[in-house]
C-alpha cells in the first residue's frame, strides 16, 4: 500500500493550527510552549478534504435562532487574545455571550485571536465556557479557543447543558493533553484522567449542531455526549456533527453516552491515541439509551483502538466511511466492532488494514460476552470492501452477510444461528482461512472463492462445521 506520509507529501500539506510559536510570538505568556505539538497531518486523499481551520457557517439551521449578530468586542469586555489569563479570559468572554444573548442576539462571533480559558470549577473539574440556548457560538476560522493545563480529571472546554437550539461553529478547540499535570485522585490514587473533552452535550440539549471546526488535543474526547438518565426515555436528541477534523485526542473522537436522533456526516477523525477506549467513535450507553445514529462519509485514520465501536446502539447506520489503519498505525481492536446486544446496518465501507490487531485481520468483528442474545433485530452487513481484513461474528444470532467484497480477507462465524451469507466475494490464498465455520445454522448461496463458486451448505435448523483454523 502507497505510504500517505512520506516526507515529500508532508511538504505539500499545510498543518491545520499553526504553532504557537509562529503566530503569537509576542505573546507575554509563553511559560508551556516547550512541550507544544502541532496537530496531527490530515490525510490528502480524503475525499471531503479540509483546507486548514474552517469558516463558521452562515446559514442557521433552526428558526429559533436570532438572526441578530453581535461581534464580540474584546476591548469593550477586556478580552485577553494572546493566549494569555485563562480565568479573566474564561469569565469575560463568558459574560460577553450571558449579556448578547440577554440582549437578544441570537449569533454571536468570537474575533480572531489565541483564547486561553479554564478556572476553578470544583476540587475534579476545570471549567469553561457555558453557552446558552437558541444561540450560535460562531468562531472567526482564525480563532483558537485553548483549555490552559490544569490537574483535573474532568473539564469542558465548552458546555452544552439542557439547552435546545444550538450551534457552535469555525475555528479550533484545543485541550491540553500534552500540558496536563496527572495528580493522583485523592479516593483511589488513580490518574487516568480521561474525562477532559473539548464539546460536552449533556441532560435533555436538543437540535445541537457542531460543524467546521478543528477538534483536537482533548485529555479526554473532542465530543462527549451524555444523555437520559439509565432507565429513562432519551431526550437527549437532534444532534448533527458535521465535517469537523477530530484530531489528537487522547481518549476518543466522538463518545456516545446515550443519545437519539444522532447525524455523524463528513469528519475526518483520526490520530487518536493515548488511553483507553482510543476510538474514533464509541457508542456505549452505560445503561442510558443510545437509538438511530447515522455515521456517514467520515474519513477514518491512524485510530488506536479502532475507527467505530458500538456496544449497545439501536438502530445504528455505519455507511459510506472510509477507514484506514494508515500507515505505520497499529488498532488494537480493530476498524469495526459491535456487540450482540446492539443492532446495526453496516454498508459500502471502504475498509483497510495494514497490520494485525489483537483480534487478528477482522475489518469487522462481534463480541459476543457469551451473554444470549436477547435483542430481536437482525443486523446487516453489505456492499462493503476489506482490504487484507475480514469479517468475524461469534456465539449469535440474526445476521445478514451479502455482496461483500474481502480482498485477501475472510468469512469466519462460530456459534451463530440464522445466519444468511449471500454473494460474498472472498479472495484469499488458503482457502481454508477464506470460509470457516463452526456450530453454525442459516443458508448460504452465491457466494465465491477466488472468483469460482463456493458452496457452503448451511441449513436452518441444523448446525455445520466448514473448515476451521483456531
Amino acid at each position: 500500500m502507497t505510504n500517505l506520509f512520506t516526507l515529500k507529501k508532508q511538504a505539500l500539506l499545510v498543518l491545520l493550527v499553526c504553532s504557537v510559536f509562529s503566530c503569537f510570538e509576542d505573546s507575554d505568556d509563553l511559560r508551556f510552549q516547550s512541550v507544544d505539538k502541532p496537530l496531527s497531518l490530515t490525510d490528502p486523499n480524503n475525499p471531503n478534504p479540509f483546507s486548514g481551520v474552517m469558516s463558521a457557517v452562515e446559514t442557521m439551521p433552526y428558526n429559533e435562532i436570532p438572526s441578530k449578530k453581535y461581534i464580540i468586542e474584546l476591548d469593550r469586555w477586556d478580552i485577553p487574545n494572546n493566549r494569555t489569563e485563562p480565568i479573566k479570559t474564561t469569565d469575560n468572554i463568558q459574560s460577553a455571550i450571558d449579556w448578547a444573548v440577554s440582549e437578544g442576539y441570537g449569533q454571536i462571533c468570537l474575533p480572531e485571536g489565541h483564547y486561553l480559558i479554564g478556572k476553578y470549577g470544583n476540587d475534579i473539574y476545570q471549567a469553561g465556557l457555558e453557552l446558552k440556548g437558541n444561540m450560535a457560538f460562531l468562531l472567526n476560522e482564525n480563532a483558537v479557543i485553548e483549555m490552559a493545563p490544569n490537574n483535573k480529571w474532568n473539564y469542558c472546554a465548552i458546555s452544552i447543558s439542557n439547552k435546545s437550539h444550538v450551534v457552535l461553529s469555525g475555528g479550533t478547540i484545543l485541550g491540553e493533553r500534552y500540558n496536563h499535570e496527572y495528580t493522583p485522585r485523592p479516593s483511589d490514587g488513580a490518574v487516568t484522567h480521561d474525562e477532559g473533552h473539548l464539546i460536552c452535550l449533556e441532560g435533555e440539549s436538543e437540535n445541537v449542531t457542531i460543524e467546521n471546526m478543528v477538534l483536537g488535543k482533548a485529555n479526554g474526547d473532542g465530543v462527549l455526549i451524555v444523555g437520559s438518565k439509565q432507565g429513562e426515555e432519551q431526550k437527549l436528541k437532534n444532534i448533527v456533527i458535521k465535517r469537523n477534523n477530530f484530531s489528537d485526542n487522547r481518549r476518543q473522537g466522538i463518545s456516545i453516552v446515550g443519545g437519539a436522533d444522532i447525524l455523524i456526516e463528513n469528519n475526518e477523525i483520526h490520530h487518536t491515541i493515548g488511553t483507553s477506549p482510543q476510538f474514533g467513535i464509541d457508542l456505549e450507553g452505560a445503561g442510558r439509551i443510545n437509538e438511530n445514529v447515522i455515521i456517514k462519509n467520515n474519513y477514518f485514520h491512524h485510530n488506536r483502538g479502532g475507527d467505530i465501536v458500538n456496544t449497545d446502539g439501536k438502530n445504528v447506520l455505519i455507511e459510506n466511511n472510509i477507514l484506514l489503519q494508515g500507515e505505520e498505525g497499529k488498532y488494537i481492536d480493530g476498524p469495526i466492532v459491535y456487540w450482540k446486544k446492539g443492532d446495526l446496518t453496516i454498508r459500502n465501507n471502504n475498509i483497510t488494514m495494514t497490520s494485525v490487531s489483537v483480534n487478528n485481520w477482522n475489518g469487522i468483528i462481534m463480541y459476543s460476552n457469551d451473554a444470549p442474545k436477547t435483542n430481536p433485530a437482525t443486523t446487516y452487513i453489505y456492499e462493503n470492501t476489506c482490504n487484507n481484513c475480514g469479517f468475524y461474528m461469534y456465539k449469535g444470532a440474526d445476521l445478514v452477510v451479502r455482496d461483500n467484497y474481502l480482498n485477501n480477507g475472510h468469512l469466519v462465524f462460530w456459534k451463530m444461528s440464522n445466519l444468511t451469507i449471500e454473494n460474498n466475494k472472498v479472495e484469499h490464498p488458503n482457502k481454508c482461512w477464506a470460509y470457516r465455520f463452526l456450530e453454525v445454522s442459516g443458508s448460504a448461496n452465491g457466494n465465491t472463492y477466488n472468483n469460482e463458486n463456493f458452496d457452503i451448505p448451511l441449513q436452518p435448523n441444523t448446525t455445520w462445521d466448514g473448515c476451521w483454523i483456531n
